[in-house]
């Protein structure tokens, strides 16, 4: 089977040490090329440092007061980043959090527990231009 993800540049912003093990796992398995920030503090040095960046998945929920959605505002400020597709990956209620992502600006939003076997599918939509949100 075609590596689903070959050679694209993945961000991750998650400060849970076993999601991002899974996500590396999951991303590299399928031929990503990932780098991780933990706590959304030092986000744009990094995104700058890793560009080109094909995709960004962002948690909502970080320690300290941070959220997802202050941390896309810091994204999208960054002009070289404001075409980047981005996606919320959090545990958080999607019936709450949808609609805000939706009003932000994200370009998807997939509910975490992972799953494998559909999550580097649901990545591959969004890299091919559709938004997913996905609350399964």
């Amino acid at each position: 089977m075609a590596e689903l993800l070959a050679g694209k540049r993945i961000f991750v912003i998650e400060d849970n040490a076993y999601n991002v093990a899974l996500l590396q796992t999951i991303l590299q398995q399928n031929g990503a090329i990932v780098a991780f920030e933990r706590w959304g503090k030092d986000t744009l040095r990094l995104l700058r440092n890793f560009a080109p960046v094909d995709l960004i998945l962002l948690d909502l929920m970080f320690p300290q007061g941070i959220t997802g959605y202050e941390v896309f505002d810091e994204i999208r400020a960054a002009p070289e980043f404001q075409q980047v597709p981005i996606v919320a990956v959090t545990a958080a209620d999607p019936d709450e959090e949808i609609p805000k992502a939706q009003a932000k600006g994200f370009d998807g939003f997939i509910r975490k527990p992972i799953r494998y076997g559909v999550f580097e599918r649901q990545l591959a939509d969004v890299l091919a231009g559709k938004s997913i949100w996905a609350v399964e």
